[in-house]
């Protein structure tokens, strides 16, 4: 019975409207695959519907579950946590819809910093960079901006001591643990290290993979 299902989250509130079930407060591949899993198994679930839930938004360690204007009552919410408590229970399948393959030029403005930072040649990086199928962990920052996980260890580098008042759309760069693409021209604080004519970022899903292919 659902009753008897202990909640596997913590819970927040985001105002009357949102409520955050996190999941994790570790960033690790696999505890974004379970909010990824989660998210999956609720999508167009009726109960939810019912409830009247209005989107539903996944990051790295939490899920994001966006109410009616009113709100839930007690009982609603409750049932709500059920929900997301029994589907915690079930075998985890993970949202991997599309493989968006990215043609790349390797020559951003930032690309000679990255190379002497990890002295590395223009070759190595860009095998480094491109052998990886990264997962698309969560949209956001920008609209369909991804969030991938899957950087090789020796592209870690760090932000930008002062981000660019405008990073063009289109701009492949590098933020820590990270990679990802500029879906608009936007501020922004990652090392530039190419750019891409691709432009169908409304095709990009939380669970997708991307795959950069240099551009020759």
């Amino acid at each position: 019975m659902l009753n008897s299902v202990r909640p596997k989250f913590y819970k927040r509130y985001l105002g009357i409207n949102c409520i955050l079930y996190e999941l994790s407060q570790q960033l690790e591949r696999k505890n974004v695959e379970s909010v990824l899993a989660l998210y999956s198994c609720l999508k167009g679930l009726t109960a939810l519907k019912t409830l009247g839930v209005v989107d539903l938004v996944p990051s790295y360690t939490s899920l994001a579950v966006y109410l009616p204007a009113r709100g839930l009552s007690c009982a609603e919410e409750l049932a709500l946590d059920q929900i997301i408590a029994s589907s915690l229970t079930q075998t985890p399948v993970l949202p991997r819809l599309k493989t968006h393959y990215i043609p790349t030029n390797y020559t951003g403005d930032d690309l000679d910093y990255v190379l002497q930072y990890h002295q590395l040649s223009t070759e190595q990086l860009i095998e480094l960079h491109s052998a990886p199928k990264y997962l698309i962990a969560m949209l956001g920052f920008r609209p369909y901006f991804p969030y991938l996980l899957g950087l090789d260890a020796k592209l870690i580098t760090p932000r930008r001591a002062s981000p660019r008042i405008n990073t063009p759309k289109g701009s492949i760069a590098i933020g820590g643990e990270q990679t990802g693409i500029y879906s608009e021209d936007s501020p922004g604080g990652w090392h530039i290290i190419g750019t891409t004519k691709f432009n169908q970022f409304e095709c990009f899903r939380p669970g997708d993979f991307i795959q950069f292919i240099e551009e020759k």
